[in-house]
Parts: C-alpha cells; structure tokens; sequence
C-alpha cells in the first residue's frame, strides 16, 4: 500500500505549493480592494502565479530597465510572487516622490540577503526609523559642509602618499594601489587607524566582505523571492549561494567590531590621534552607565558604514577617473594649465584651491557622471499606498531609480549631449563651474532622506586626489609587448557598486618639478 503513498518530501512540496497559492489569491484580492480600480505603473504582462519573475533582470539591470523604459514609459512596474518593483527613469519624478514624499519613501525593503551577507549593521540598509536616524546622525554630525574642513590635514597627507604609491606600481597595480591609498584615508579619518604597506588586516577584510555586493543588487538571487529556502542547510543541492553567503557574514560582521575595538584600545592608552571615533568615544566616556552600551553600539556601526561606504564608492570613481584621463588626453592638458597658473611648480593643491579651480571640480563632477558607481542607488520602499500621475503604487513596494539612464538621467543626451564621452567643459560657463544641465552629484548620492550624510567629505576627497595626480602626473594608456598602446574601454561590473572591469594605466611624473613634489623630496 505504501507504494500508492506521496513521499513526505513531495507531500511538504506540494503542501508548499498549496500554501503559496492561497496567500498569492489572498494578496490579490487585498490588492484589488486597496487600488480601487488603478493601474499599476505599466510594465511587461506578469505571468501567473509567478508574475514578472522572470522579467527582472539579473545582470546589468540599469540596462535592461532603460529598454523596458523605452516601450512602457518613465515609470514601469514589475510583480513577482506578491512583490512589487517600481524603477523610476526621469530625475523629476524621482524628486516627487523620493524627497517631495519623503514621509512614504524613506524606508528600505524588508531584505533577508542583507541579514544573511552580514551586512544588517549597516544602516544603509536599515528601515526608516529611530534606529536608521540615530545612525545617520553620528555620521551627519561628523561629516556636514561646516566641520569637514577639519579633515583637510589628512586628505593632503594622504594625497601625496598616494602619489608616492603610484609612481612605485605598475599599470596592473594601478586598481590595489587606489584601493590601498583611499582605504588608508578613511581608516585614519574614521578611526587613527594606520595601515600596513602590506596585507593589512582591515583593508584585507574590507576586501573580501565586499564580494558580496553582487549579491545586493535586487533581483539577483531567487532567496529574495523564496526566503524559506534560507532554511535550508547549506549542504543541500543546488544552496551554493547559501554557502557563500555565510562565508560573507562570517567577514562582514567583523567590520565594525575590529576596527572600533582597536580604535578604543589606541584611545585608553593615550595614544589616539583624533579622528571621528576618537572624538565620539570621548563623547561616550561622559555618559552613564546604562545609557552607554546602547550609544556606543550606535557610533560603531554608524562610522563603521562611513569608512566601508567611503572606500569602495571612492575607489570606483578614482579608478574611472584614470581610464577617462588615459582615453582623454586633451583633458589632462587643458587641467595642468589651470593647475600651472593657480597652483605654480612649487607645490602641491590644497583644498583651499578648490574655489579657484573649477575645471578641475567639472573633472569631478564628470568623473562622477561618466562612470554612475551606484546606477541602480540602493532601493527605497514605500510605507503606505499612493497615487502617481494615476498609477497606484502599494505600500511595501520597492522603488528604484536607474540613475545611469541614457533615456532622462546622468547619461541623457538632451542633457549632457555625447553621454558616452568625457567632456568636463559642458559643467563650465563662461570661466567658472555651471550645473545648470544638472549636478551629478544629485543623483549619484541618493534622494531625500537617505541621500548620503557624508558626500561632502566624499567630493573633497576626489577633488585633492584628482587635483594632486593631474598637476604631478602623466596618465596613458598600458603599452602591449610590442610597445602599442593598448585602448580600454569601459566595462562596468554588475553590483551595487559598480567597478570597472579594466582601468589600467601607465603613470609617471609629467616633469622633474613634478617628480620631486610627487615623492616629496622639492
């Protein structure tokens, strides 16, 4: 008789599917009533049961969504398994809804990838709330327009010890070499922490809790959609992701703990340089003991997220900035001539410059166009029903903007015409900085509420390391084995942050003046 009976593997499955089933129906008859009628965003035609699970893209979706923009409109819609996905190509209605309805879009989706890579301390990713605003207000406070000239000192410093790095390296060291000098930066800024010349500790963790950023991305991995097979042991077939996801969790956890437990140890033994840890655990030492543990898990998290957010956004933008220079090289001389009349030949940029040099802060701005790191931004997540020119967009959806675009956003043609080349003139007017086509950094730091609270101190840094490199150094293309020039085109990764797939460059001094400021020896 038992041969006639369901295995109790397939008797669970199809118990599964029943299930599923009957919370899909429910949802749709709860969706219904809430729309009163109102379409959604169009969209590609959702298939049953599964909807447009297999219309989401995976790999490049800034892409893909510029397609699917092209034949459903500014604002598309997409469904699967009960969830919907919103994706935003026009920057006014990402303001109308992101920043003029910020009381909706303020929140993060509900994301059990984020918990399973690790990555749940980083209040980037956290939901609206009191635990998100605590958070960001640690990094506001120390980061905002009117103290981050405090950190002035070091971003020179580190400047031209960048440029020491450079002149040592070879064009295929040229990605380490950024990613060491930008991690050395933000590790002293955030913490007084210094960094070995050679596998460091903290830049090698940074490292390898990063290569889960793919994984971020959403629409990525079938676990967003099926969060009970995060259930399953790691063993089973066909769990590899779950296997590397712990692997991730294991280093990304770390992060915050480390780098904070060692900054406290420099601070009680006197030996501190100032930095933003040091000054909150100043701060943490006047309070009482019950209030104590709860703030000081606050500040070490929420600077935890400036130091890894501030290294590999930074690093993505610098290394673009090399390809572009390498590809560019009439950019590279009409910068050394403005560099040459404000700075001279006896010493290197200063912050102070910035105002006095705008074609070197068009270079930034374009550099932070032409290569968007973050194309998709993190998504937002309503937290009630709204209405949008007609279309209904129900409480819990996830709602992202394709800040690359070519269609309307950073790489527009009606705005910034030639999108594909890199062409820093067309943010300068008559002699002096002009963003009237629109200000990159705009888009590329987010919306609202969850723009990034330390964009000023991210702008500055590009700006003395683009400024430093140009007026010292000679950027061009890598040479093949017969000694041709070898031409790179940009290739983006497919993350939450995107990296160039190539960035190679040959680097060496422009001129011996310029040689002896590089390695600090004028």
């Amino acid at each position: 008789m038992s041969d006639h009976l369901l295995s109790p593997t397939i008797a669970t499955l199809l118990c599964g599917v029943c299930l599923l089933l009957v919370h899909l129906h429910y949802k749709a008859l709860a969706f219904s009533a809430r729309s009163r009628g109102r379409p959604l965003p169009p969209g590609p035609r959702p298939l049953p049961l599964v909807g447009n699970l297999f219309d989401i893209p995976t790999r490049f979706p800034w892409r893909a969504y510029q397609e699917y923009s092209k034949q459903y409109g500014k604002i598309i819609s997409f469904q699967a398994m009960g969830q919907t996905l919103v994706v935003i190509d026009d920057p006014e209605i990402a303001v109308d809804l992101l920043e003029k309805r910020s009381d909706i879009y303020s929140s993060r989706p509900d994301s059990i990838v984020v918990e399973l890579t690790g990555w749940a301390w980083n209040f980037g990713f956290m939901p609206y709330g009191q635990g998100w605003r605590s958070r960001r207000r640690v990094v506001w406070q120390q980061f905002h327009p009117g103290v981050v000239g405090k950190f002035n000192d070091s971003l020179e410093e580190n400047a031209q010890n960048f440029l020491k790095r450079l002149l040592g390296g070879s064009p295929k060291e040229l990605r380490d070499n950024v990613r060491y000098s930008v991690g050395t930066t933000l590790l002293k800024v955030a913490y007084g922490l210094q960094t070995m010349e050679t596998g460091d500790k903290y830049i090698s963790t940074f490292e390898e809790a990063i290569k889960s950023l793919d994984l971020l991305m959403p629409g990525t991995t079938f676990i967003e959609f099926f969060p009970v097979l995060a259930r399953f042991p790691t063993w089973f077939p066909g769990m590899g992701v779950l296997r590397r996801m712990a692997n991730h969790r294991r280093v990304a956890t770390e992060i915050p703990d480390n780098t904070w437990n060692d900054a406290k140890s420099a601070a009680s033994s006197g030996n501190a340089p100032a930095s933003s840890a040091s000054a909150l655990i100043a701060q943490l030492s006047r309070l009482d003991g019950e209030e104590m543990p709860a703030q000081e898990a606050i500040c070490r998290e929420a600077i935890a997220v400036a130091y890894v957010a501030g290294i590999d956004t930074t690093h993505a933008s610098i290394c673009a900035f090399f390809l572009a220079m390498s590809l560019y090289p009439d950019v590279q001389k009409k910068a050394r001539e403005e560099l040459d009349a404000v700075v001279g030949s006896t010493r290197l940029p200063k912050l102070g410059n910035r105002a006095n040099l705008p074609y070197i802060n068009a270079i930034v701005k374009e550099t932070l166009r032409w290569h968007t790191v973050t194309p998709m931004d993190i998504p937002h997540a309503s937290t009630e029903d709204d209405e949008y020119d007609g279309f209904f967009i129900p409480e819990g959806s996830i709602v992202m903007v394709n800040a690359w675009s070519s269609r309307s956003i950073l790489h527009d043609p009606a705005r910034y015409p030639q999108p594909e080349e890199f062409v820093p003139t067309r943010f300068i007017k008559n002699g002096i900085l002009n963003l009237e086509a629109g200000d990159p950094a705009h888009i590329v730091f987010g919306f609202g509420r969850r723009i990034c609270p330390g964009r000023y101190f991210a702008e500055a840094a590009l700006f003395i390391y683009i400024a430093s490199v140009l007026h010292t150094l000679d950027i061009s293309p890598p040479l093949d084995e017969d000694g041709r020039p070898i031409r790179i085109e940009p290739q983006p990764t497919s993350e939450l942050v995107t990296h160039l797939e190539d960035c190679r460059c040959n680097v060496k001094p422009r001129s011996a003046w310029a040689e002896a400021l590089a390695r600090g020896t004028e």
